[in-house]
Protein backbone atom coordinates (compact mmCIF):
# COMPACT_ATOMS: atom_id res chain seq x y z
CA UNK A 1 0.00 0.00 0.00
CA UNK A 2 1.58 3.37 -0.67
CA UNK A 3 1.10 6.47 1.04
CA UNK A 4 2.85 9.19 -1.39
CA UNK A 5 3.33 12.35 0.49
CA UNK A 6 3.72 15.89 -1.20
CA UNK A 7 4.53 18.72 0.76
CA UNK A 8 5.12 21.73 -1.41
CA UNK A 9 4.37 25.60 -0.90
CA UNK A 10 0.71 24.99 -1.19
CA UNK A 11 0.93 23.25 1.75
CA UNK A 12 2.96 26.16 3.42
CA UNK A 13 0.65 28.54 2.43
CA UNK A 14 -2.24 27.13 3.92
CA UNK A 15 -0.20 26.31 7.26
CA UNK A 16 0.25 29.72 6.91
CA UNK A 17 -3.01 31.29 6.84
CA UNK A 18 -4.29 28.80 9.37
CA UNK A 19 -1.62 30.42 11.77
CA UNK A 20 -2.23 34.14 11.31
CA UNK A 21 -6.01 33.01 11.21
CA UNK A 22 -5.80 31.76 14.73
CA UNK A 23 -3.55 34.43 15.75
CA UNK A 24 -5.94 36.80 15.02
CA UNK A 25 -8.79 35.11 16.80
CA UNK A 26 -6.89 34.57 20.08
CA UNK A 27 -5.55 38.90 19.29
CA UNK A 28 -9.72 39.32 19.30
CA UNK A 29 -10.57 37.62 22.06
CA UNK A 30 -7.72 38.51 24.55
CA UNK A 31 -8.92 41.13 27.08
CA UNK A 32 -8.12 44.53 27.55
CA UNK A 33 -7.82 46.89 30.56
CA UNK A 34 -11.40 48.67 31.25
CA UNK A 35 -11.93 52.06 30.49
CA UNK A 36 -14.38 54.45 31.05
CA UNK A 37 -16.40 56.47 28.52
CA UNK A 38 -18.00 55.97 24.99
CA UNK A 39 -14.14 56.69 23.08
CA UNK A 40 -12.44 54.04 25.13
CA UNK A 41 -15.52 51.23 24.11
CA UNK A 42 -14.97 51.95 20.81
CA UNK A 43 -11.26 52.15 20.76
CA UNK A 44 -11.94 48.62 22.23
CA UNK A 45 -14.67 47.39 19.90
CA UNK A 46 -13.55 48.55 16.51
CA UNK A 47 -10.21 47.19 16.20
CA UNK A 48 -11.35 43.59 17.59
CA UNK A 49 -14.18 43.98 15.16
CA UNK A 50 -11.79 44.30 12.68
CA UNK A 51 -9.31 41.13 13.36
CA UNK A 52 -12.14 39.17 13.79
CA UNK A 53 -13.34 39.51 10.65
CA UNK A 54 -9.98 39.65 8.80
CA UNK A 55 -9.18 36.33 11.11
CA UNK A 56 -12.66 34.55 9.72
CA UNK A 57 -11.72 35.58 6.14
CA UNK A 58 -8.40 33.86 6.35
CA UNK A 59 -9.55 31.18 7.80
CA UNK A 60 -12.67 30.65 4.98
CA UNK A 61 -9.57 31.67 2.06
CA UNK A 62 -7.63 28.49 3.89
CA UNK A 63 -10.89 26.35 4.23
CA UNK A 64 -11.33 26.60 0.13
CA UNK A 65 -7.72 25.98 -0.06
CA UNK A 66 -7.56 23.42 1.86
CA UNK A 67 -10.85 21.45 -0.18
CA UNK A 68 -8.87 22.37 -3.31
CA UNK A 69 -5.66 20.48 -2.56
CA UNK A 70 -7.77 17.56 -1.02
CA UNK A 71 -9.82 17.13 -4.04
CA UNK A 72 -7.54 17.84 -7.21
CA UNK A 73 -4.43 15.73 -6.31
CA UNK A 74 -3.79 12.71 -8.52
CA UNK A 75 -1.14 10.00 -9.16
CA UNK A 76 -0.17 8.18 -12.09
CA UNK A 77 -0.55 4.92 -11.56
CA UNK A 78 0.03 2.77 -14.59
CA UNK A 79 -0.35 3.23 -18.56
CA UNK A 80 -2.64 0.63 -20.60
CA UNK A 81 -2.61 -0.02 -24.03
CA UNK A 82 -5.47 -2.77 -25.18
CA UNK A 83 -5.84 -4.28 -28.61
CA UNK A 84 -8.87 -6.64 -29.16
CA UNK A 85 -7.15 -10.09 -30.27
CA UNK A 86 -9.45 -12.43 -31.85
CA UNK A 87 -12.89 -13.33 -30.38
CA UNK A 88 -13.87 -11.22 -27.37
CA UNK A 89 -10.80 -11.50 -26.25
CA UNK A 90 -7.99 -8.37 -25.40
CA UNK A 91 -4.27 -7.87 -25.35
CA UNK A 92 -3.15 -5.55 -22.59
CA UNK A 93 0.32 -4.17 -22.26
CA UNK A 94 0.78 -2.15 -19.07
CA UNK A 95 3.13 -0.21 -17.62
CA UNK A 96 2.97 0.37 -13.67
CA UNK A 97 4.73 3.44 -11.88
CA UNK A 98 5.97 4.20 -8.32
CA UNK A 99 4.57 7.62 -6.81
CA UNK A 100 7.43 9.15 -8.19
CA UNK A 101 6.35 8.81 -11.68
CA UNK A 102 9.13 5.89 -12.29
CA UNK A 103 8.40 2.65 -14.21
CA UNK A 104 8.23 0.18 -11.40
CA UNK A 105 6.75 -2.79 -14.16
CA UNK A 106 6.20 -3.50 -17.90
CA UNK A 107 3.97 -6.86 -18.40
CA UNK A 108 1.95 -8.02 -21.14
CA UNK A 109 -1.74 -9.99 -20.30
CA UNK A 110 -4.28 -11.53 -22.11
CA UNK A 111 -8.19 -11.44 -20.88
CA UNK A 112 -11.39 -12.52 -22.26
CA UNK A 113 -13.88 -10.16 -23.29
CA UNK A 114 -15.10 -6.97 -24.90
CA UNK A 115 -14.20 -4.91 -21.95
CA UNK A 116 -10.80 -4.58 -19.60
CA UNK A 117 -11.26 -4.15 -15.33
CA UNK A 118 -8.04 -2.54 -13.53
CA UNK A 119 -9.19 -2.71 -9.54
CA UNK A 120 -7.14 -0.83 -7.00
CA UNK A 121 -7.36 -1.05 -2.95
CA UNK A 122 -8.03 2.60 -1.42
CA UNK A 123 -7.83 3.39 2.01
CA UNK A 124 -9.32 7.06 1.74
CA UNK A 125 -7.76 9.96 3.80
CA UNK A 126 -9.96 12.82 5.27
CA UNK A 127 -9.69 15.31 3.11
CA UNK A 128 -7.68 17.54 5.67
CA UNK A 129 -4.93 15.56 5.69
CA UNK A 130 -4.43 15.47 1.63
CA UNK A 131 -4.95 19.30 2.07
CA UNK A 132 -1.67 18.68 3.97
CA UNK A 133 0.05 16.68 1.50
CA UNK A 134 -0.57 13.15 2.24
CA UNK A 135 -2.08 11.25 -0.70
CA UNK A 136 -5.23 8.48 0.37
CA UNK A 137 -3.38 5.21 -0.04
CA UNK A 138 -3.50 2.74 -3.25
CA UNK A 139 -2.30 -0.55 -4.23
CA UNK A 140 -3.33 -1.85 -7.99
CA UNK A 141 -4.51 -5.37 -7.01
CA UNK A 142 -6.33 -6.98 -10.32
CA UNK A 143 -6.66 -7.41 -13.74
CA UNK A 144 -9.27 -8.99 -15.91
CA UNK A 145 -12.02 -8.88 -18.32
CA UNK A 146 -15.69 -8.27 -19.17
CA UNK A 147 -18.31 -9.10 -21.92
CA UNK A 148 -20.96 -6.51 -23.35
CA UNK A 149 -23.63 -9.29 -23.18
CA UNK A 150 -23.43 -9.27 -19.75
CA UNK A 151 -22.15 -13.01 -19.59
CA UNK A 152 -19.61 -14.10 -16.91
CA UNK A 153 -16.52 -14.91 -18.43
CA UNK A 154 -14.29 -18.03 -17.74
CA UNK A 155 -10.94 -16.72 -17.07
CA UNK A 156 -9.53 -16.24 -13.34
CA UNK A 157 -7.85 -12.66 -12.56
CA UNK A 158 -4.77 -11.17 -12.82
CA UNK A 159 -3.50 -10.45 -9.30
CA UNK A 160 -0.80 -7.23 -10.11
CA UNK A 161 0.84 -6.89 -6.94
CA UNK A 162 0.23 -10.09 -5.31
CA UNK A 163 -2.77 -11.06 -3.40
CA UNK A 164 -5.50 -8.70 -1.91
CA UNK A 165 -6.64 -11.05 0.75
CA UNK A 166 -5.63 -9.42 3.66
CA UNK A 167 -7.00 -5.93 2.84
CA UNK A 168 -10.30 -6.99 2.69
CA UNK A 169 -9.72 -9.22 5.99
CA UNK A 170 -8.19 -5.58 7.39
CA UNK A 171 -11.75 -4.03 5.84
CA UNK A 172 -14.62 -6.71 7.50
CA UNK A 173 -12.16 -6.36 11.00
CA UNK A 174 -12.50 -2.41 10.28
CA UNK A 175 -8.85 -1.82 11.42
CA UNK A 176 -8.75 0.65 8.17
CA UNK A 177 -10.78 3.09 9.89
CA UNK A 178 -8.41 5.27 11.76
CA UNK A 179 -10.55 8.33 12.99
CA UNK A 180 -9.68 10.82 12.45
CA UNK A 181 -7.22 10.50 9.70
CA UNK A 182 -8.76 8.14 7.65
CA UNK A 183 -12.08 7.77 5.52
CA UNK A 184 -12.83 4.94 4.17
CA UNK A 185 -11.17 1.68 2.44
CA UNK A 186 -12.40 -0.05 -0.25
CA UNK A 187 -12.02 -1.94 -3.58
CA UNK A 188 -12.49 0.52 -6.48
CA UNK A 189 -12.36 -0.61 -10.17
CA UNK A 190 -12.38 1.16 -13.51
CA UNK A 191 -13.86 -0.44 -17.30
CA UNK A 192 -12.84 0.44 -20.17
CA UNK A 193 -12.84 -0.50 -23.74
CA UNK A 194 -10.15 -1.24 -26.08
CA UNK A 195 -7.32 2.10 -26.21
CA UNK A 196 -4.84 3.93 -24.75
CA UNK A 197 -5.10 5.29 -21.56
CA UNK A 198 -3.39 6.71 -18.42
CA UNK A 199 -4.41 5.24 -15.12
CA UNK A 200 -4.22 7.90 -12.42
CA UNK A 201 -5.72 8.01 -8.47
CA UNK A 202 -7.63 10.53 -6.87
CA UNK A 203 -8.36 11.00 -3.09
CA UNK A 204 -10.46 8.85 -3.46
CA UNK A 205 -10.97 6.61 -6.63
CA UNK A 206 -9.15 4.94 -9.55
CA UNK A 207 -9.82 6.77 -12.62
CA UNK A 208 -8.35 6.63 -16.52
CA UNK A 209 -8.02 9.58 -19.19
CA UNK A 210 -6.71 8.96 -22.94
CA UNK A 211 -2.92 9.35 -22.80
CA UNK A 212 -1.15 12.62 -23.68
Amino acid sequence: MSFPVSFGLPQIGLLVLLAIGLALLVAAALPRTRRRGLKSVLGRAIPGTALLLAATLLLWIATLLQTYLGLTGEIKAAHVVAKTVGDRALELDVTTFDTDGAVTDRTTHRVEGDLWVMQAAIVELEPWVNALGFHSGYTLTRLYGQRLDGRPTTRSHIFLNGSDRDFFEDMRENRWYTSPFIRSAYGNAVIAAPGEYDVCISRDAIKICPAN
